[in-house]
């Protein structure tokens, strides 16, 4: 019999029943879901840790436990083992449940195959449980508010009333205010375990944002590498530059939307060459999935020219940067062999780069610039930040200039640290470092003039965890 998390018990037809939304986070999480030899449903802790409130994290540990040295995962429920039948009430069947124990061990397993059995459909142990998440760096509470909460039968989740417009000050505080939508991650872990994503608002998931994500910040370097030599970066190097840019800063980001996925599987259904050899046209969107992750070697070259077309992307910032590649100081040729590079490595397993589909349209309401007032260094804690923001389905672009400068020395250091493959050198280090400043600042001004223009921007800035600041910071132009 398969488990109700199994991948294969869940329809394309079922999916296709679901909001957009709710669609891709179940995709991802079937996407990220493995099982354990003894059958227990596992998802790793980055996954989780960026889920923000499209999951509800569940502590099944006993209450000395949670106020320990280990603490509790912000944000979190607390329901004991002995307990764990109160979920089933508390959440519709169809909810997102991640268990946490110490180790995500048998108690979790228990937990899982209970709730399982009561109806609950999407189930799963964060692996290695609240000892995983912190050597991960993520952080940790030990306050007794965990067991105070559920004292008294839980209430429904609060939302904030939005609807779609600019966002006020008060609901940014009141977003920013909320455990669930922050996670605190230390600044090594996010370098080494994790991805930046985009400023797009329409990701769900509690995010450190710059403009087009890790391939924003890829082609941004290039752009500056260009300027600094004043020689263009051969085509063909882009591929070994992007691997080496992957095995020395791990995971990396790029995003599209659904929008731009239907305008790709329309293009290539028109393409003569391509149109009887595709998935059949009954097919969902695990199958198409499936397809745009793994093409058929033979018709590889075909479908990623079609990929790389500006209306099949759905990140906004490289769009854009293909559309009017003289406003980001950039080469469209540079992007278009980014892309190629890209798309043909993810397609021969390089598994760590990730990308992420993002559902709907925009509905941004403010652009939130997130800061830390002790700065940023390697062992910072920095907040991971969910975009979605409300009931009415309005977003927020989330920009962390702080943590993007900090990468940015990084990738600095990076590109001039390959002699063989790029005409630099240590001695252009600090040159380089301030060009990739300037040059953000342009491209950052290009995309959200388009996206956000008109928008309200706030400053957000974390004295700690608990204590921020929320100020108006004028409107985009």
């Amino acid at each position: 019999m398969l488990r109700r998390t199994d991948p294969k018990a869940v329809t394309s037809e079922a999916l296709l029943t679901m909001p957009i939304h709710e669609r891709l986070v179940k995709l991802n999480w079937l996407g990220q879901l493995w099982t354990a030899p003894d059958g227990t449903p596992l998802l790793p802790v980055e996954f989780v840790g960026r889920q923000g409130r499209t999951v509800q994290l569940v502590d099944v540990r006993e209450a000395e436990e949670l106020t320990g040295p280990l603490g509790y995962v912000p944000g979190s429920v607390w329901l004991p083992l002995a307990r764990i039948h109160e979920a089933a009430s508390r959440w519709p069947a169809g909810t997102p449940v991640v268990l946490v124990s110490r180790h995500g061990g048998p108690r979790a397993a228990q937990a899982a195959q209970a709730l399982e059995r009561l109806g609950m459909e999407f189930v799963a142990v964060m692996d290695g449980g609240i000892t995983a998440w912190r050597k991960f760096g993520f952080a940790t509470m030990r306050d007794d508010a965990i067991l105070r909460q559920t004292e008294v039968p839980a209430p429904a989740p609060v939302e904030i009333e939005t609807a779609p417009g600019p966002l006020t000050q008060a609901q940014i505080e009141a977003h920013i205010g909320d455990a669930q939508r922050v996670r605190w991650v230390k600044m090594a872990a996010l370098m080494l375990h994790s991805k930046t994503s985009c400023v797009d608002g329409r990701d769900d998931h509690a995010v450190v944002g710059t403009p087009g994500g890790d391939a924003g910040e890829f082609l941004l370097a290039l752009a500056a590498v260009e300027r600094v030599t004043g020689q263009p970066v051969p085509l063909e190097r882009i591929g070994a530059l992007l691997e080496g840019y992957v095995e020395t800063f791990g995971h990396f980001y790029i995003h599209s939307d659904t929008i731009a996925g239907n305008n790709l599987i329309r293009a290539m259904r028109a393409d003569p060459a391509l149109s009887d050899r595709l998935p059949p046209t009954s097919s969902g969107p695990k199958e198409w999935r499936a397809f745009l992750n793994s093409p058929p070697e033979a018709l590889r070259p075909l479908v990623l020219e079609h990929m790389i077309a500006p209306g099949n992307l759905g990140c906004g910032h490289l769009r854009l940067m293909l559309q009017h590649p003289e406003r980001y100081m950039i080469r469209r040729p540079l992007v278009e062999a980014f892309l190629r590079a890209l798309f043909s490595m993810r397609w021969n397993g390089m598994v760590e780069l990730d990308l992420v589909i993002l559902g709907g349209g925009h509905e941004e309401g403010a652009v939130v610039n997130v800061r830390l007032e002790q700065g940023v260094w390697a062992f910072t804690r920095v907040p991971l930040i969910s975009p979605a923001c409300g009931t009415a389905g309005v977003q927020m672009f989330v920009n962390h200039p702080q943590v993007a400068d900090f990468m940015r020395e990084q990738v600095a250091r990076y590109f001039t640290t390959h002699p063989e493959l790029l005409p630099l050198g240590e001695a252009e280090y600090g040159i380089l470092r301030k060009d990739i400043r300037r040059l953000a600042e342009i491209q950052q001004a290009a995309t959200l003039s388009v996206l956000a223009k008109g928008l309200p921007v706030f400053d957000v800035v974390f004295r700690n965890a608990r204590e921020f600041t929320v100020k108006a910071a004028g409107v985009v132009g």
